[in-house]
């Protein structure tokens, strides 16, 4: 997997993409087509869908995710407006929180704070939490 500029945020890595943005042109030209029955509606329809495959996930959404990928299973999720608070499960009876909080002098539009607040959750937070738990289990 290849990573380019667009894919972080002062190092970090941002919210993955809702979909394959082919896929959804595709699925937007059928359903263009299918609503006017002509050329016009697959090119708008077209566009649209790649346009909405092409946004990003939600924060919730992107967090959930990860973590289900690194199988711990997230009970809590708080957002506000420059912190995301996550509980997690670890193993089959230990909870966990994690807290990412923009600090004050980051000055960044709406959808940067979201990708800003997910890197440093996964790849900051979560890696100081996983050597606390490690620690913890270790005893």
């Amino acid at each position: 997997m290849s990573s380019s500029p667009e894919d972080k945020i002062l190092g970090l890595p941002r919210r993955p993409r809702t979909g394959d943005t082919s896929g959804g042109a595709i699925l937007g030209a059928i359903v263009g087509t299918l609503l006017t029955g002509g050329f016009g509606g697959a090119l708008l329809g077209g566009v649209a869908g790649n346009a909405l495959a092409n946004q990003r996930q939600p924060l919730e959404t992107a967090v959930r995710q990860y973590f289900a990928q690194k199988g711990m299973e997230v009970i809590f999720f708080h957002r506000a407006p420059r912190a995301a608070k996550v509980t997690f499960r670890y193993g089959s009876d230990a909870y966990w929180t994690i807290e990412s909080v923009m600090p004050d002098e980051l000055k960044l539009p709406h959808e940067d704070v979201e990708d800003w607040l997910y890197g440093n959750l996964v790849k900051k937070e979560l890696p100081k939490a996983a050597r606390r738990i490690k620690a913890f289990t270790a005893r």
